[in-house]
C-alpha cells in the first residue's frame, strides 16, 4: 500500500512539473489566441532592421491579392491590404488556435516553432515557423 501511494505521489509531481514546463518569459504559450495589430501603413511593407535575418519576403496568399503572410521563429506576420478577411490558424494536430476576422492592416500572431495551417477565407496555406 505504501509503494502504491508513493508511486501515485510521484506521478502527480511529474505531471505537474510537465504541465508547468513552459519557458519563463515565453508569452506565446499563454497568448495563443492573441493577434497583435502593428501600427503603420500596410502598403509600405514590413520595416525590418539590418540584423533581422529571420524575416524573409512576404508570401502572397494565392487567390487573394489582399493578404500576404510571413513566418518567423517568433510567429506569423499577416498583411491585409483591404477588406475584411476571415482568418483561422490551426496547429498540425488540427487544434484551432485562432479564429477571427481581420480588417485592413498589419498583424502579428505569436506562435512557437512548428508547422501550422493558416486559413484565409476559404483557402488554406501551410506555414512553417522556424
Amino acid at each position: 500500500m505504501k509503494r502504491i501511494l508513493t508511486l501515485l505521489f510521484l506521478i502527480i509531481i511529474v505531471t505537474g512539473f510537465f504541465a508547468q514546463s513552459n519557458q519563463k518569459g515565453d508569452t506565446r504559450s499563454t497568448n495563443q489566441n492573441t493577434v497583435i495589430r502593428i501600427e503603420g501603413s500596410a502598403q509600405n511593407g514590413w520595416v525590418k532592421g539590418d540584423n533581422d535575418a529571420s524575416a524573409g519576403a512576404s508570401v502572397p496568399a494565392a487567390g487573394n491579392e489582399n493578404v500576404s503572410f510571413n513566418a518567423t521563429a517568433e510567429g506569423i506576420y499577416v498583411t491585409i491590404l483591404s477588406g475584411t478577411n476571415k482568418i483561422k490558424l490551426y496547429a498540425l494536430t488540427g487544434q484551432l488556435l485562432l479564429n477571427g476576422d481581420l480588417t485592413q492592416g498589419r498583424f502579428f500572431i505569436p506562435a512557437r516553432k512548428g508547422i501550422y495551417f493558416l486559413k484565409v477565407n476559404n483557402k488554406s496555406y501551410k506555414v512553417i515557423c522556424k
